[in-house]
């Protein structure tokens, strides 16, 4: 029988630009941001909205992950052409090469989950924009599990066993670390072993790790596959109802960010559309299938998660906060300096 959780859900980007770059962005598996110029594009009217788009064809850095199902329904339902767009959705290997593509300006908008542009902006790599929220943790989305055989049943267990995480410094990690702290459990005695998702189901399988930080539609795999149990969510507790991802973009100078308000507000409303009916999971179940390689059956148990429809700086706030409180970011980040001027923050 598949098992499901009753706690709280997640989800979560290489192209060198600089020396510091690569070796920051060595470090995540997040995906990626919004890099680039206008050049090599007419204007072209929007449907809605002021103004006329600077930049008609937008290339889309994303990852094969259900965070992205309201993209792909806003493309095949016609929304972003609605706001005078084209779309070019560029398919990345990992997180990293999505965050170094928009760096190079192989890609305008890419989809990444927050630590990584976060981070980047911290350490002054680039002037990150983020143009639309995506995936706000829901229970069951992001979820440590483990092996019906393991040792690891309960948080308390967690110091000493070895768990499986796609990279440091990213809300694999990050979350369950703050769900620990809260439960008083020393989370620093936890063995961390960084490998893919696809790899962690058959690492538990082997006994290599004791349990593993699965997100959605890893979580569901997992038990199918392994009969996976649930030992604590990943966003409950001071990580509940956490933002986990969005689109960003690169600002400043002949930046897209900069240049291209009006194309950026298109975008915007295109993917607010397609987020809006994510409510009704028959309308993406059938992109989880065709974009993110789900099977059918595992595509009806897959666990929704919110998709946004607004842009608030203070709620993405909280994942600066947690970065600093785990010392990922040194001081203050101003999310609010993030969000781009043409975007009216609620």
């Amino acid at each position: 029988m598949l098992r499901r959780v009753a706690t709280r859900r997640t989800a979560g980007v290489r192209l060198p630009i600089a020396a510091l770059a690569m070796a920051m962005l060595a470090s995540l598996s997040a995906c990626g941001l919004l890099g680039g110029d206008d050049s090599g594009s007419g204007s072209t009217p929007a449907a809605s909205g002021s103004g006329s788009v600077e930049k008609a064809k937008v290339k889309v850095g994303v990852l094969p992950v259900v965070d992205v199902a309201p993209f792909y329904r806003a493309i095949e339902q016609g929304y972003f052409k609605e706001q005078g767009l084209e779309i070019e959705p560029v398919v990345m290997a990992s997180g990293a090469a999505s965050i170094n593509a928009v760096l190079s300006g192989d890609v305008d908008i890419a989809f990444s989950s927050y630590p990584a542009p976060l981070l980047a902006q911290s350490k002054k790599v680039a002037d990150f924009k983020i143009v639309a929220d995506a995936l706000t943790a829901k229970p069951g989305h992001i979820v440590v599990v483990a092996p019906p055989n393991s040792p690891l049943k309960k948080p308390t267990d967690a110091p000493g066993k070895k768990i499986a995480i796609t990279a440091r410094n990213t809300m694999t990690d990050l979350a369950p670390m703050s769900v620990l702290k809260t439960q008083g459990v020393d989370y620093s005695q936890v063995e961390w072993r960084e490998m893919t998702f696809a790899e962690m189901i058959p690492a538990m399988e082997r006994g290599e790790v004791d349990g593993a930080v699965v997100v959605e539609p890893w979580v569901t795999t997992a038990m199918k596959k392994l009969g996976a149990v649930p030992v604590f969510d990943g966003a409950s507790g001071p990580t509940a109802e956490m933002p986990m991802s969005g689109y960003v973009a690169i600002g400043g100078a002949g930046k897209f960010a900069t240049t291209s308000p009006n194309t950026v507000a298109a975008f915007q409303r295109a993917l607010a559309k397609a987020q809006a009916e994510a409510t009704d999971r028959t309308k993406v179940e059938p992109m989880f299938v065709k974009y993110a390689k789900i099977d059918q059956q595992t595509a009806q148990l897959v666990t929704i998660a919110t998709y946004s429809t607004s842009l608030e700086a203070n709620r993405i706030q909280r994942v600066a906060n947690l970065m600093q409180e785990f010392g990922v970011i040194k001081g203050h980040l101003d999310v609010a300096s993030m969000i781009p001027s043409s975007t009216s923050n609620k």
